[in-house]
């Protein structure tokens, strides 16, 4: 069965997106069908110069909404690297919020790497957003999540299980398109309590939610 990818995970270093975008490429022409378009093309490189970071984060989400609608999320899954530690979006950026243009310097649009916390301080965190999670989230959230776990090479992957037959207000587990500020501001919001960690990428399992509830 194919899985889904939720479309919540951070744009790729450019690399990593063009080698994906030719993994699923690859994939589209084994099928052979017709009827399945092109994947979306990575808003990288000279595309990247005259796009803002909402414009390449679009374009992102939209490769992910291409693999799970043509079920080609698996070949997704197994072709993603670990999850950049910084904002790469906003790094390969060319044109401000504003819309008017940068050019970073060349090193500027990368930040230093974050040092890897050790396992007394991810389980001490793990245990202060499960046991403070309603207060964290907020009461509504509170009922349809849970955290699971930290994982990833600097643990800034976050694993919560999520109620399937519930929406959040952002849109659904696999997509904030509806509403991204809300989204973005319920990571903050878990980022400032979990600080000095931080997380890049939180993944809903709702596969698990009735077993864990039992």
């Amino acid at each position: 069965m194919e899985t889904r990818k939720s479309t919540l995970i951070p744009v790729p270093l450019p690399s990593d997106w063009s080698r994906i975008y030719h993994h699923l490429s690859e994939a589209r022409l084994v099928i052979n069908d017709v009827n399945i378009p092109m994947p979306p093309v990575p808003l990288i490189l000279a595309g990247a110069a005259f796009s803002s970071a909402n414009d390449i984060l679009k374009r992102w989400e939209d490769l992910i909404a291409w693999a799970n609608e043509y079920g080609f999320s698996d070949t997704l899954i197994n072709n993603l690297p670990e999850p950049p530690n910084h904002n790469v979006a906003e790094s390969i950026a060319g044109v401000s919020k504003n819309g008017k243009g940068w050019w970073p310097e060349i090193g500027e649009q990368f930040h230093d790497p974050k040092p890897k916390p050790n396992r007394k301080m991810v389980l001490d965190t793990l245990v202060k957003i499960k046991t403070n999670w309603k207060d964290i989230v907020g009461s509504e959230l509170a009922q349809m999540t849970k955290p699971k776990k930290f994982t990833g090479q600097k643990f800034r992957r976050l694993v919560v299980y999520a109620d399937s037959g519930i929406n959040p207000s952002w849109g659904n587990w696999y997509s904030s398109n509806r509403n991204p500020e809300v989204f973005r501001k319920f990571r903050k919001t878990i980022n400032t309590v979990i600080s000095p960690m931080k997380v890049d990428h939180i993944e809903f399992i709702t596969e698990s939610w009735k077993k864990r509830k039992a």
